[in-house]
């Protein structure tokens, strides 16, 4: 009878560690999942701009035409490094570094416009 007790026991906390290694392992994949998702939206970000800085440069372009240049662009990056590539998110990110782009371009305009450039040397003695 007390052996009965002893191997029960034995197997309850035998199931209680296998349950939590076997949480542990789930939520570490998933981490490691989400990670690398992470780590892969971060990358094809990086790029973005300089894709945005490209398509600056084709003149006589529509801004859609420009748009599509980039996420052609984006498209091509993240199939070259084998990144799931996911067209809304990308969209969304070059639509806010656009809006980024024009809002200091009319900083710098009302900036230059309000302060004309004025020297003014130093009187001599």
């Amino acid at each position: 009878m007390e052996h009965i007790a002893t191997i029960i026991s034995l197997v309850g906390t035998a199931l209680g560690l296998l349950t939590t290694a076997i949480t542990f392992f789930v939520r570490f994949l998933r981490s490691a999942r989400g990670r690398k998702v992470a780590e892969n939206v971060l990358e094809i970000n990086d790029v973005l701009l300089s894709f945005i800085k490209q398509a600056e440069m084709l003149v006589g372009q529509t801004g859609p035409d420009k748009k599509e240049f980039v996420m052609n662009k984006a498209l091509q990056f993240a199939i070259e490094r084998n990144i799931t590539f996911n067209p809304s998110a990308v969209n969304e990110k070059i639509e806010e570094l656009v809006q980024l782009t024009n809002e200091v371009n009319i900083r710098k305009q009302s900036e230059t416009k309000e302060k004309p450039q004025t020297f003014i040397f130093p009187a001599r003695r």
